[in-house]
């Protein structure tokens, strides 16, 4: 480990220096994102057909193929992906589904839409994944779920989660919504477990401007989740039309989201490539600063990094982590890094202590997961960087962990 102690506090952007990238020369981000030409024509095709084309289908069928999975529902988004992976399931109140500590509320919502009890699992503190190991230590008799967050673009290590779920008959439920295309040993992420659940928002790495989707090799499932997030719970009776044999909801697809999402799939594989590049490009280049804890990545996980997440050992700074990130920012036009603390669910869904008083919610229950949590700082990583931008990232952590080192 290298650290250079030469940095003084005129130097640093925040206190008046001269900052590594400046408003002139900012770094590339997320938007506006690129699509390649063939956008144009899917969407001109949907126009022209007066929304009769059948594009949702064909990207359907190329997801499916991209995923080695032989069925796949479109949804409005993730969030709607999860709660439907859930509602196929029919649990009752009395069931409980462990979750990632660490995650978007997404992740949870559907659980609690359900009337099932959330019961977070705790993570890894190396790279915020949940582990079989955590999981194991949170399941009960009554446990008939588990939604496992493939956190930042890493997949989780799945073959000893999966044996567990198997052992009790428990469903798993995979998060997808950062790793599209992602393997875990040669497998497509969210064809592991029974279901996957993607997001197409237009942050995401597959980004339509919005949507989701649900992919399962359960034709049974399939057909639940189906009926549950497009046919409102309908059943079409003939010479009748349709009866509402169970509760559902319309989270169904926009045809104009499937057009960018045919033409973003068709490049994905390769801003998968170019972004894992560049991030192991940082990875090494960070590997030499004092203080910085690099990422565990599980043998045969892959990461897509979704979200870059510098992780710190803050013992080692005179300041705390929003000092730093502050800093950075300072340093770095069109970083747009910070801490994220509102991932850590169980502090963060505050009203889950008054629905269900007897429990108590909160960080303790998962003292990896708030460890892991207050000592990462995290930014969208993107296939836009080049060789430079990421030479001048790693200069700038170098620069203000040196100012603020003990």
């Amino acid at each position: 480990m290298v650290v250079i102690f030469m940095v003084e506090k005129e130097d640093l952007a925040i206190f008046g220096g001269k900052p590594v990238r400046g408003k002139d020369d900012p770094l590339p981000q997320v938007f506006p994102r690129i699509f390649p030409k063939k956008a144009l024509d899917y969407v001109r095709e949907v126009v022209e057909s007066g929304l009769t084309s059948n594009i949702e289908e064909r990207f359907k069928r190329a997801f499916a193929e991209a995923c080695g999975v032989k069925n796949v529902v479109t949804v409005a988004n993730c969030t709607a992906a999860v709660h439907a992976a859930i509602a196929a399931l029919e649990l009752g109140p009395r069931d409980e589904v462990v979750v990632s500590a660490i995650s978007d509320y997404g992740s949870v919502a559907g659980v609690i839409a359900e009337g099932a009890l959330p019961v977070f699992s705790d993570v890894d503190v190396r790279n915020g994944c949940v582990t079989a190991e955590e999981i194991e230590k949170v399941i009960t008799p009554r446990t008939k779920a588990m939604v496992v967050v493939h956190w930042y673009g890493l997949m989780c290590d799945m073959d000893p989660i999966i044996d567990i779920a198997r052992d009790r008959g428990i469903t798993v439920i995979e998060d997808c919504c950062q790793n599209p295309l992602g393997e875990y040993k040669g497998r497509k992420a969210g064809t592991i477990g029974d279901m996957g659940c993607f997001s197409f928002d237009p942050e995401k790495h597959l980004s339509a401007g919005g949507g989701g989707a649900v992919i399962t090799n359960s034709d049974e499932i399939a057909k639940k989740v189906d009926k549950f997030a497009n046919l409102r719970g309908a059943e079409f009776i003939p010479h009748y039309g349709r009866k509402h044999t169970s509760f559902g909801l319309n989270y169904r697809w926009s045809t104009l989201n499937a057009a960018l999402g045919l033409a973003k799939l068709e490049v994905l594989p390769e801003e998968n490539r170019r972004r894992v590049e560049l991030a192991n490009m940082l990875n090494k280049r960070l590997e030499e600063i004092d203080g910085v804890i690099p990422i565990y990545i599980p043998d045969g996980c892959s990461h897509l990094y979704w979200l870059y997440a510098l992780q710190l050992d803050i013992s080692k700074f005179k300041v705390d982590i929003w000092q730093i990130s502050d800093a950075l920012n300072a340093e770095l036009s069109g970083l747009s890094c910070s801490p994220a603390p509102y991932y850590l669910l169980p502090e963060s869904v505050t009203y889950l202590s008054q629905r269900y008083p007897n429990i108590k919610y909160g960080a303790h229950m998962v003292p990896n997961a708030k460890t892991h949590i207050y000592r990462v700082i995290r930014w969208c990583w993107t296939h836009k960087y080049t060789k430079r931008d990421v030479e001048d990232i790693g200069k700038a952590v170098d620069k203000v962990l040196s100012y603020y080192h003990k």
